[in-house]
């Protein structure tokens, strides 16, 4: 129960993002308590909007004071929590991890989404386990009705087509060499300690590791291509590092 007059953080979300579990990590490694509001996609714009100034999640709001955007959630809270930053205090090494985040986002968090949305909106059972992810029981039958207009409208404001999901595809493949050679050469991308370089790549690849699922329930979840790949990519070093990053800082 909280005390009278505190306010509990709250944590606007798609529960199966990449970039609300990088939120998530991010408030949970600061131990913070939180509460979550989960969110369907085209219906959560007439939430957010009235909040913030974007669409796009994740956002928290602490009483009238409301951050959107995951890195800009981790300013707020090195800020809030100085005791474990997740921005190195030197400042060449702040810069170096804030520009493997920015490199994360775009070359791992991104592509990653475009490609996997290609395949899995594809095939309406699979998209809706997804999509439907912790929402509520009376939820579930609007957007399944709903899901023939919100799965074109998805496309369309991704950008997803054969072409891009090509092109998106093989910049994640370069991303992950990259990722490959360098978290083989040490255990973290800026400096000798975890940061928000660490943790943003590992969230963002997270979906990849599916962790708590059987592998019957991995094959339900994935369109073959997807399975496929994801077969052969848990065995690079990046997938391995991130798998030892959720075992040691998660």
């Amino acid at each position: 129960m909280l005390a009278e007059g505190v306010i509990m953080l709250e944590l606007y979300q798609f529960p199966f993002s990449h970039y609300c579990e990088k939120a998530r990590w991010s408030l949970d490694y600061k131990g913070q308590s939180y509460r979550v509001v989960n969110l369907l996609p085209g219906f959560h714009a007439s939430v957010t909007r009235k909040i913030a100034p974007g669409s796009c999640v994740p956002i928290i709001r602490n009483g009238k004071e409301v951050v959107q955007d995951s890195a800009a959630i981790i300013d707020w809270l090195d800020a809030r929590v100085p005791e474990r930053l997740l921005t190195p205090a030197e400042a060449t090494l702040a810069e170096a991890a804030r520009e493997w985040e920015r490199w994360a986002g775009k070359e791992l968090g991104d592509t990653l989404r475009l490609w996997f949305y290609h395949y899995t909106l594809a095939e309406r059972d699979k998209a809706l386990g997804f999509l439907l992810t912790d929402a509520s029981w009376f939820k579930k039958p609007l957007f399944r009705m709903a899901f023939s207009k919100v799965g074109p409208l998805m496309r369309r404001f991704m950008r997803i087509d054969d072409a891009s999901a090509a092109e998106a595809f093989g910049r994640l493949q370069h991303g992950l060499d990259r990722l490959d050679a360098a978290v083989s050469a040490r255990p973290y991308l800026a400096g000798d300690a975890f940061s928000r370089a660490d943790l943003s790549a590992a969230a963002l690849l997270s979906p990849m590791l599916a962790r708590g699922k059987s592998a019957a329930e991995v094959a339900a979840m994935f369109p073959a291509p997807v399975l496929r790949w994801r077969e052969e990519a848990v065995q690079r070093p990046s997938l391995q590092w991130v798998a030892r990053l959720y075992q040691q800082h998660r």
